[in-house]
């Protein structure tokens, strides 16, 4: 019997699903336009990338050669980016196309990630490949809705010698495809800026208007007239007003000024704009725009919190199970073929990176009343501030014994010294 008989109705075929899938390549395109010529997008995804790495999520391990290893190894296949680089390459590649794309591979026996571009998993692979077995914008699944495989272009779309190739199977556990899953049956992921596209197209129009509106109040035009419609300005063909002349006026003649209309209060306007724009991306206005105009502490630190959050369950679902925890155990793995480590592959923990703080004074005390009051430890807030735990306690005894060690005098340290 069909295994597909026993599910309900594809979840895949909901129209928010289909909807993702038919706008994502678009959306991706002209957010990545964006990224290049609008300085608010380009903060939003620098800010976006800050907020979810930072500076590298890092791996801890009781063994801190273990460790070591695998925070200071180079994954890409020409070893030179860092872990911190690859970090925020996903991270980028999320805010713009909504999606990363990454080939896990063993190169010369060891392990290296390389980055692709996200349109080359093809989206117009949709295939049904027979007893509940499909394939959905190049994503294949079995009949129980398991992705087993990714169908994958040999060249990015924008390859200066690229020529049509059909895509390749790769299988699923060779595959790094990172996006956030917010429909049941999602299978492409959409950048979260798509929202506020609109929004963002109608900031820049208001701008154009308000830079037209300052160039039409730097005109000055006069209308002259006089009772006979007499010249006044004896056959000049090209009269002006000089700045500070004064002008003598005969009997009956009158100067009429144009004026341009006012356009609202613009700045008002923007902030509106802007703040939906923040709101997209789960970040302030204020760190979006570097305006903390009547901003104080209380309201800068509840926002702050608030993105925090937002930023703390993104950077766990996207870098730390999306990437970090499929790469560690694939290092893991071959790295005990080769006899370097134990076979055994243990759950990995992470240390994440710190926040920056609004109020270091009011922050540490109020660390230290949580854990003089037992609600927190010690090792909670070192490593909330992403530090290793057992290494600041080595710090802290070094510091105590240098500290608690008396000195030598002048003639015993030269006898040291000899």
């Amino acid at each position: 019997m069909n295994a597909a008989a026993f599910w309900p109705d594809d979840p895949r075929a909901v129209s928010a699903s289909r909807d993702i899938r038919a706008s994502t390549q678009i959306v991706g395109q002209r957010v990545a336009g964006l990224y290049l010529n609008d300085p608010v997008v380009r903060s939003a995804i620098e800010i976006t990338v800050s907020m979810l790495v930072g500076d590298g999520v890092r791996l801890k391990h009781a063994d801190a050669e273990i460790a070591k290893g695998f925070n200071k190894r180079r994954f890409d296949p020409s070893e030179e980016q860092s872990l911190l680089s690859l970090q925020r390459a996903i991270a980028r590649s999320w805010a713009v196309y909504g999606e990363a794309l990454a080939l896990m591979r063993t190169l010369e026996g060891e392990v290296s990630v390389q980055m692709l571009h996200p349109d080359q998993l093809e989206r117009a692979k949709n295939e049904d490949l027979g007893n509940g077995r499909v394939i959905i914008a190049g994503v294949e699944f079995d009949a129980y809705d398991r992705i087993v495989a990714y169908w994958i272009l040999p060249q990015s779309p924008d390859d200066p010698f690229g020529v049509y190739r059909p895509s390749q199977r790769f299988e699923a556990s060779n595959v790094l495809h990172i996006f956030e899953r917010e429909f049941p049956g999602q299978t492409r992921g959409i950048s979260p800026l798509v929202s506020v596209l609109p929004v963002l197209n109608t900031a820049s129009i208001a701008v154009d208007a308000g830079l037209k509106k300052l160039q039409v109040a730097a005109l000055f035009t006069a209308f002259l007239t006089t009772p006979d419609g007499s010249d006044v300005f004896s056959g000049d063909v090209k009269p002006s007003m000089e700045p500070g002349a004064t002008v003598r006026l005969n009997p009956g003649e009158s100067v009429d000024l144009a004026e341009g209309g006012e356009a609202g209060d613009l700045p008002a306007f923007l902030k509106i704009l802007y703040r939906q724009v923040a709101a997209a991306i789960g970040c302030t206005y204020e760190d979006l725009i570097g305006d903390l105009e009547g901003v104080n502490y209380s309201s800068f630190r509840g926002g702050a919190l608030t993105a925090r959050r937002k930023a703390d369950a993104r950077r766990a679902l996207l870098i730390i199970d999306g990437f970090l925890m499929p790469l560690y155990r694939r290092w893991r793995a071959v790295e005990a073929l080769r006899g370097n480590l134990s076979a055994e592959i243990e759950e990995p923990e992470w240390i994440e990176p710190s926040w920056p703080q609004v109020d270091p004074m009011k922050e540490a005390q109020a660390d230290i009343d949580l854990v003089d009051a037992g609600l927190k430890s010690r090792k909670e807030v070192i490593e909330g501030r992403g530090r290793d735990f057992e290494t600041v306690e080595a710090e802290i005894a070094a510091d105590s014994f240098s500290r608690n060690t008396p000195k030598a005098t002048a003639p015993e340290q030269e006898a040291i010294d000899e």
